[in-house]
């Protein structure tokens, strides 16, 4: 009797499954040509807006097909290039996969450069940013010419911002490569600000925004910055006309640049002293005792003592050298810039401790942005540690550090990574 239940049971599930099966079919057969049709006149509506905006204009370079290119592309950002010679104009469609949601689409954008070499306008075609550009953003490109110089980040969309400001700087690059303009001439406080994060990594963001709290300058010094991970200071000055932009680190680097990147800080004994001064009054000791996650991590036994490193390492902030029985250790914090939605700012703290030969065999955290990290399926600190144990400045890949869903965080421990390396180089420099 209870087999025949069963059975009925099953027979029912069957029909029933069935039933609903031919509904789908039913409703697919009866939706999908409408979805197709609806596809379709999309599709012609795109296409019939992109001829519209490019008139009767020739095109120069296509990446789908880069072997009919009449010119040179210098970015893989530029994807095409027209000429309309009737409006007088370029036009380029442009793509930047470096946004603040860049995992989840890029930013298609479309830029029209008359042949003088200025913007005549600047439009988002997609993207998959979900923090809004403020209203004034893309007008404020129009009239630029290949300077920028009126264009400047937004507060809260600092990467999304620079990706769009990016990709309009390769479409610039890549006329002027060709010869289809000249560029114009930037001034020295463009130059200058251009060289901030590279002469000083460790106080800017991912985005290359100052992370940092303004300072008043004194003497030759017009102002400057305290990087917010406590790592140095970023100066401005102005001597004999001449613009100049100094770095001093809380591990007892200086650097003075002039707007051309050379470095001219032996040229500039006077102005080196007023910085020291300057950054010495403004700058915190860090504490000549290692924390206990970082001693932790060297031989037993080993007794830290602090060193200054003579040189720029970014986003290192102290240093300490053990002597052991296997040679010279290292330890290190480092204070790279995160995921910023914190009351820190993004400021992470990254334990290093490197051997004699200068591979990592110690790594440990004090603070990382916890639902970037540890909120990823299966993630631990032991394994993600494991990855770096035993690495150099010469094996490390940089696709250890990486975890889905972290890249803002996960990139800021590569850049610590490379700092400590760096750092490590200038410490044993003379070791011959």
């Amino acid at each position: 009797m209870k087999n025949n239940n069963l059975l009925k049971s099953l027979l029912c599930l069957a029909l029933l499954l069935a039933v609903m099966g031919a509904c789908v079919l039913g409703v697919n057969a009866f939706t999908a040509p409408i979805v197709a049709e609806n596809e379709r006149l999309a599709e012609e509506a795109r296409l019939a807006a992109e001829k519209e905006k490019l008139g009767d204009s020739v095109m120069l370079f296509d990446r789908a097909d880069p072997e009919n290119a009449q010119l040179t592309v210098t970015a893989d950002t530029v994807q095409k290039v027209y000429r309309d010679e009737e409006k007088q104009v370029y036009i380029l469609s442009l793509r930047s996969d470096k946004g603040y949601e860049h995992e989840k689409g890029p930013i298609e954008m479309t830029l029209v450069i008359d042949f003088e070499g200025k913007i005549v306008s600047l439009t988002v075609d997609s993207s998959a940013e979900t923090r809004e550009l403020s209203p004034e953003f893309l007008p404020s490109f129009e009239g630029q010419d290949s300077t920028l110089s009126g264009v400047e980040q937004v507060a809260g969309v600092t990467y999304s911002t620079k990706a769009i400001k990016g990709a309009v700087n390769d479409g610039f690059e890549t006329l002027i490569a060709n010869e289809l303009f000249a560029g114009a001439q930037k001034s020295d406080e463009q130059l200058i600000e251009e060289l901030i994060p590279v002469a000083y990594p460790g106080i800017v963001n991912a985005a290359g925004a100052i992370q940092g709290e303004e300072l008043a300058g004194s003497g030759s010094v017009t102002g400057g910055f305290k990087a917010n991970n406590g790592s140095g200071c970023l100066w401005f000055a102005e001597k004999d006309g001449k613009q100049l932009l100094a770095v001093y680190t809380l591990i007892g680097g200086l650097k003075i640049l002039n707007p051309a990147g050379e470095d001219v800080t032996d040229a500039e004994p006077a102005l080196a002293e007023e910085i020291k001064t300057l950054s010495a009054s403004n700058l915190e000791e860090i504490d000549p005792t290692p924390p206990k996650k970082l001693r932790k991590q060297l031989p037993e036994g080993a007794e830290p003592v602090p060193v200054e490193i003579p040189g720029l390492s970014n986003t290192v902030v102290a240093a300490w050298s053990a002597e052991t029985e296997e040679g010279t250790y290292y330890a290190f914090i480092a204070r790279p810039y995160g995921f910023e939605e914190k009351e820190s700012g993004g400021v992470m703290e990254v334990y290093f401790v490197l051997d004699a030969q200068g591979a990592i065999s110690g790594l440990n955290v004090k603070s990382i942005y916890l639902g970037d990290f540890y909120d990823a399926p299966d993630f631990t600190i032991a394994d993600y540690r494991e990855g770096f144990l035993g690495s150099t400045a010469e094996t490390f890949d940089d696709g250890v550090t990486q975890i889905s869903g972290a890249t803002i965080s996960s990139g800021a421990v590569k850049t610590a990574t490379h700092d400590v390396f760096e750092a490590f180089a200038l410490l044993t420099a003379d070791r011959g």
